[in-house]
């Protein structure tokens, strides 16, 4: 059957048995490799990844969370800072355990992770506690915590990881035999079919080099026909319109066309004589050294160089060899001058529009069937993409936001189908991040290379959008502060004093309605007499705002008012206008008249009082005082109202002291009252009766003191004297108890005797005897009473 197979088809079956044992074994070589692959892929996603994780979650509870206490304990870590480092530490072993957990599980690591997750819950709350320990400070609460910690004998969470990793290790080793048994099978597998491939394959060469002596016979007869196609050869060579030279390994000419000759100037005689080294100089050798001597026979050597001219204009030229067997090299070239130099002026304008769009502030971009095929620097920045992440790979309306690609895309395509030759819009955009900003496109319709395209640029308005938004905002804002502001105010025309716009206040104050008070003219609100300073003040260009101060008005019933006016000139559509203010100051000027008056009456019943008052703020100056304080003062003190020194300067040492004691009490908040004595000429003391109460604000804080002092000499003085009357008529008292003591007692015997006597003289007129006693009786009364006139006489 190989006998009717051409030595062509032979070789070409042996290539393809070949083919098919190397193919064969390298589908098998990949499925086992794709079988290992998932192995190894396992084994570091379902493996070593959870490991990573397990060693994370157990470097971090180690090093992090169970010594913290300690550290905070030892005063190495601040508690706030202990803290932050403790939630940080909880985090990162609850996102490592979330992530774990979403790893491949064996049916036994399932089961150790749900029981996992029950310890884990109980340190969860463990680190809980420490956290508002740290939070509170607690020390006592710390303490007891690391002992807890210190008495436990192993940490549950730490045993359940070590089981978990020892377990990933167990089923990594399993993964590894698996891997070593199918490379052991796959290995001698390969082996067999390696050796079945090579002895088909030597079976058919044997059998193909016994047809090759054949095969040559024939190259033999057609050799004649060789002959002929190098005739057709040499006319090609001639005729040809492209330069054909052969030369040497040495670079020496043997064979050169007619073209070549017209290309370089020279004759078929001159160039037979020359090397290629010839046609050019030193500095193009440099630049493009020939290469041909180092080429494997049959191999092409292609390129552009450029050939000196005989007249010594430099020529580029495009190149097209090949090297021959017998060290010859054919070369055909053609003059690519007009090209070159079109490519260049097309370098030239590209660099220049690749310059002027990279380096533009505004976005540039060209867009061929729906993608982006340029975009500049500054269009790719806008949308928050790097040049090379739009170009070619991102489509138009992924930079357009979904609620405008429908008027994008068709703006698109109506250029693109010439419907349009260009557009001018705006839109929405989406940024890479997802964010939404606005762009204004400008674009024009091009034919590139043969294909419709869009060109155009792009500006980011995102700002100005949004300053549009905050002005229309504004004006909103400022249309319902200024129709909705309780102070009236005003709009108006400097040019001719007419009110442009006034709000509902205004026209309230004057009592007109807003639409009787639009285009009046403002000198209707002012007398008359007012109205030259009126114009002066509207010719007077304010552009800081200013008080104008009270000025008399007229409302529209001819009341008159008194207003405080501020002002500025404002530019408003477009027109020079002054914006007022007016507050309404008539009632307030009433109530500081009446203030006044009440304060005049205040000053005349403070002055005219016996008590001296003063009222001192929180350094113990005396801000006001009446007449009679200024009295006192100077009479006991020497004070000078009109000197630098304070008050209690005047004051002795034994004095200030005294009264800076009371003060302090009185800056406590507290009122305090007493009666003091300063000693006067010949021996007299003067009494005063002194009353302090704090001044302080809404908050308690104490502002000053208000002093109250009454001069109480003369009631010290009745005092006394009442006093010493009430001595006198104690002792008056005692005196006359004394009498009656006397009355009572010495008084009383003689007369009891007197009265027996005169009893027995009755009974016996004539006893001598009693006579005489009744006579002895009536001198000791007589002696007592002579005693107490002599008593009484002295007290």
């Amino acid at each position: 059957m190989l006998d009717k197979l051409s030595v062509s088809v032979k070789l070409y079956l042996l290539l393809f048995i070949i083919a098919v044992g190397l193919v064969g074994l390298g589908l098998y070589g990949i499925s086992d490799a794709k079988r290992m692959d998932k192995n190894t892929h396992s084994l570091y996603a379902d493996r070593i990844l959870p490991i990573q994780l397990l060693s994370d979650i157990q470097l971090t509870y180690i090093s992090s969370v169970l010594l913290i206490p300690q550290k905070v304990n030892n005063h190495l870590l601040a508690y706030m800072a202990a803290n932050e480092e403790l939630q940080k530490s909880c985090i990162i072993i609850d996102s490592n355990w979330r992530a774990y957990k979403r790893t491949y599980l064996t049916p036994q690591e399932a089961l150790l992770v749900r029981q996992t997750d029950k310890v884990k819950q109980q340190t969860d709350h463990a680190c809980a506690d420490l956290g508002r320990i740290l939070i509170q400070k607690d020390a006592l609460a710390l303490n007891k915590f690391i002992q807890k910690q210190a008495t436990a004998s192993k940490d549950p969470f730490l045993i359940n990881l070590r089981q978990l990793m020892n377990l990933q290790v167990q089923v990594g080793r399993e993964i590894l035999k698996s891997n070593n048994a199918i490379y052991h099978i796959t290995s001698k597998r390969s082996i067999l079919l390696i050796a079945i491939s090579l002895i088909i394959a030597l079976f058919i060469s044997f059998y193909i080099i016994r047809h090759i002596k054949g095969l040559i016979d024939n190259i033999l007869n057609n050799s004649h026909q060789i002959s002929e196609s190098e005739e057709k050869y040499r006319s090609l060579f001639e005729q040809a319109s492209d330069a054909i030279y052969v030369n040497n390994l040495k670079g020496d000419f043997t064979q050169v066309n007619e073209s070549m000759c017209k290309m370089v100037g020279y004759s078929r005689e001159e160039l037979l004589t020359m090397n290629v080294r010839d046609l050019l100089n030193e500095e193009l050798l440099q630049l493009n050294p020939l290469v041909y001597a180092y080429a494997e026979p049959g191999t092409s050597i292609k390129g552009e160089r450029k050939f000196v001219h005989k007249n010594g204009t430099v020529i580029d030229i495009e190149i097209n060899g090949k090297k021959f067997t017998d060290n010859r090299v054919l070369v055909i070239f053609r003059d690519i001058s007009e090209r070159k130099r079109m490519e260049a002026e097309f370098r030239n304008a590209e660099i220049k529009f690749r310059t002027l769009a990279d380096k533009s502030m505004v976005g540039v971009y060209i867009v061929q069937n729906g993608k982006f095929i340029y975009v500049n620097p500054r269009f790719a920045e806008v949308f928050g993409y790097e040049p090379h992440e739009l170009i070619s790979t991102c489509p138009v309306e992924e930079i357009i936001h979904p609620l405008y690609r429908a008027i994008a895309t068709e703006n698109v395509r109506a250029r693109l189908q010439n419907e349009k030759e260009s557009v001018h819009y705006e839109a929405m955009g989406q940024k890479k991040d997802g964010n939404a900003n606005w762009v204004e496109f400008y674009g024009s319709r091009a034919i590139l290379e043969g294909e419709p395209t869009i060109v155009g640029t792009m500006v980011d308005i995102t700002e100005r959008k949004k300053a549009e938004e905050e002005l229309r905002a504004s004006e909103q804002k400022y249309k319902l502060l200024f129709e909705s502001s309780p102070v009236p105010l005003w709009i108006v025309a400097k040019d001719d004093l007419r009110v442009i716009v006034a709000n509902a206040a205004a026209a309230r104050l004057f009592g007109y309605t807003q639409a009787e008070l639009r285009q009046m003219d403002v000198r209707k609100l002012r007398q008359k007499s007012n109205w030259e300073k009126l114009l002066n003040n509207y010719r007077e260009d304010i552009t800081v705002a200013k008080d104008f101060g009270v000025i008399e008005h007229i409302k529209k019933d001819g009341t008159t008012i008194w207003v405080d006016v501020s002002a500025q000139d404002i530019i408003f559509e477009d027109r020079l206008v002054r914006l007022s203010s007016t507050n309404d100051v008539t009632e307030q000027l009433i109530a500081q008249e009446q203030l006044k008056k009440t304060e005049a009456n205040l000053q005349t019943i403070l002055n005219n009082t016996d008590t001296a008052y003063a009222l001192l703020n929180a350094d113990l100056d005396i801000l006001e005082y009446n007449n009679k304080a200024l009295t006192l003062a100077q009479r006991e003190f020497n004070f000078d109202p009109q000197g630098k020194r304070k008050l209690f300067d005047s004051m002795t040492e034994e004095r200030r002291a005294q009264f800076l004691d009371h003060i302090a009490d009185v800056f406590k908040g507290n009122t305090i009252s007493y009666e003091v004595n300063y000693p006067q000429a010949e021996n007299k003391n003067c009494w005063y009766y002194i009353r302090m109460s704090p001044i302080a604000d809404k908050d308690g804080k104490i502002l000053g003191l208000v002093l109250a002092i009454d001069d109480i000499t003369e009631r010290k003085e009745a005092e006394q004297s009442l006093q010493l009357a009430y001595e006198r008529i104690k002792e008056h008292i005692e005196f006359t108890k004394e009498i009656i003591w006397k009355q009572s007692h010495i008084l009383r015997s003689p007369l009891a005797n007197l009265k027996g006597l005169i009893t027995i003289l009755r009974a016996d007129p004539s006893d001598k005897e009693v006579l005489s006693h009744i006579e002895t009786e009536f001198e000791r009364m007589d002696t007592v009473l002579k005693q107490m006139a002599n008593d009484a006489a002295k007290r």
